[in-house]
């Protein structure tokens, strides 16, 4: 696949890994995960110039800042692959949404009801349940959670049309997110049979996905800095005996917490975070998952602080 891109774009285009720390840091990381199958190498800036073009094009809708109500983003999604569907060539540009929604489960082709923690037809206060058509089981998103929607085309040439091997790719992205936020990139990991990425036995991320024609959607889900007991109303991707963790809870070292056992859920043990301080870890994590996309897949992101238009939607005119 082609490399990396040059850092001579526009101010609305994502801000390109800089800094000798955060390289050493995906480097050490890129060392000991190099048996890890599905990883990718990362490059650094400076030796990719001569690959300026072989990148293909991505227009990223980051509207992360607010909460986006799940149907909304969906729609999204489905109206992009049914335009992307209509093409008569692969030469569109790659789309990828980047959101936060507000409390939601949503059930996947996996699920089955004995994972959900309540009366389907009468969900807590401020709740909202949606069957979809993405793989895998329940899941949880909420307020500090950052979910990533790529809609690409795995058909395009240079790229393998194989759905376990695009789960890898997400699943490495929120890898390199979470390293770059500061988890330490030895406990950074995968686990066989499982998917998802992993922080010292925590996971940290789910992935669930659709393909129509090899045109993908739904995506991955980074817990950031999430109210993890709402992780109490399922059973997080019908795995009951794990912890699920956040970035801030890895940083800050406090217990995960696992679906059978959230009443005894381990108090915090330091002062909650601020809502500045959530405010500042999310928007960091949004640059470094866009970066973290963008080396993985191996796309030049076009970033836009604002939803998609109708006529982008239906036409496909990201111009």
């Amino acid at each position: 696949m082609p490399r990396a891109s040059s850092r001579a774009r526009a101010s609305t285009r994502c801000d390109r890994a800089s800094g000798t720390s955060r390289r050493r840091r995906l480097q050490r990381a890129r060392a000991r995960r190099r048996d890890v199958p599905g990883a990718t190498e990362t490059r650094d800036d400076d030796d990719d110039d001569d690959d300026d073009d072989a990148r293909r094009p991505c227009v990223v809708y980051d509207v992360s800042r607010a909460l986006t109500a799940y149907d909304d983003v969906w729609a999204w999604q489905r109206g992009f692959v049914h335009a992307a569907l209509r093409q008569s060539t692969d030469r569109w540009r790659d789309v990828a949404i980047l959101c936060a929604h507000p409390p939601t489960v949503t059930l996947g082709a996996g699920s089955v009801e004995a994972h959900v923690k309540f009366n389907l037809d009468a969900p807590p206060d401020g709740f909202e349940v949606r069957r979809c058509e993405r793989g895998g089981e329940a899941t949880y998103h909420g307020p500090g959670q950052l979910v990533l929607y790529p809609i690409l085309n795995l058909g395009a040439d240079g790229r393998a049309r194989d759905l376990r091997a695009y789960t890898s790719a997400l699943e490495e992205v929120a890898l390199r997110a979470m390293i770059e936020l500061g988890c330490d990139a030895s406990k950074c990991h995968r686990i066989d049979g499982l998917t998802g990425a992993w922080c010292d036995g925590h996971k940290l991320a789910a992935v669930g996905v659709r393909a129509r024609r090899w045109i993908t959607y739904h995506g991955v889900a980074l817990n950031v800095c999430p109210d993890l007991s709402h992780f109490a109303v399922v059973v997080p991707c019908g795995i009951d005996d794990r912890p699920v963790g956040s970035v801030a809870q890895i940083l800050r070292g406090e217990e995960g917490v696992v679906s059978s056992a959230f009443a005894a859920r381990v108090p915090e043990t330091r002062a909650p975070m601020s809502t500045r301080e959530r405010d500042e870890l999310t928007r960091r994590a949004a640059d470094a998952v866009i970066r973290a996309f963008a080396d993985v897949f191996h796309v030049d992101v076009d970033r836009r602080s604002r939803a998609p238009t109708p006529r982008e939607i239906d036409a496909l005119d990201l111009a």
